[in-house]
């Protein structure tokens, strides 16, 4: 019996070693074709490339509105010399940066990470880090309360010599407010 469960042993080992090659295989093409999708950028058109600026840019003129989605004038020419600069072979950074140098930081719809205007990024996320940090904090602190509350209670169940002595110091201190005052020790007579 002990032939057949080495031989059933020899098997599975056999087979997995077989499988091995194949998922280490498997792996590496994965991990090859996820870098190159990762690594390799989008080919987007060059309208996609100025739709993609445009977004990024209010319109002067319009309320509300990105360069993208603006009809005025001035909407459509700022799209022309969008696309002039990307056929120049600027990057979509450095048309934005044009237009900054233009007409300065507040037609960008997203404030850049700098000066003051960084602090508009970092200020809300520290805040809510602040927040889960201190919701964390409390309810460990609640959940030792309960810990606590919950030896307590086994505690006093057990009729521990603690409660023993509360028990003799209470009792005396009701002797004495019963011989000094008469509501009490009227108080103390109906309990018992």
């Amino acid at each position: 019996m002990s032939l057949h469960t080495s031989g059933a042993t020899i098997h599975c080992v056999r087979r997995s070693s077989a499988l091995f090659p194949i998922l280490s295989a498997l792996a590496i093409i994965a991990a090859i074709w996820s870098t190159l999708l990762i690594i390799k950028p989008k080919q987007e058109t060059l309208d996609q490339r100025v739709q993609n600026v445009a977004a990024q840019l209010k319109c002067p003129v319009c309320q509300g509105e990105s360069v993208a989605d603006s009809q005025a004038t001035i909407a459509q020419q700022m799209r022309q010399i969008m696309r002039e600069q990307l056929q120049s072979g600027k990057s979509e950074q450095e048309v934005v940066q044009y237009f900054v140098r233009s007409y300065g930081d507040q037609i960008v719809w997203l404030p850049l990470w700098q000066g003051f205007s960084l602090l508009a990024w970092l200020v809300p996320i520290a805040f809510l880090l602040g927040g889960a940090v201190l919701v964390c904090i409390v309810l460990r602190e609640w959940r030792a309360g309960i810990a606590v509350a919950g030896v307590n209670d086994r505690v006093s169940e057990a009729g521990s010599p603690l409660n023993a002595d509360l028990e003799q110091y209470r009792a005396q201190l009701e002797a004495e407010l019963a011989d000094e005052d008469a509501l009490f020790r009227h108080y103390g007579t109906e309990e018992k």
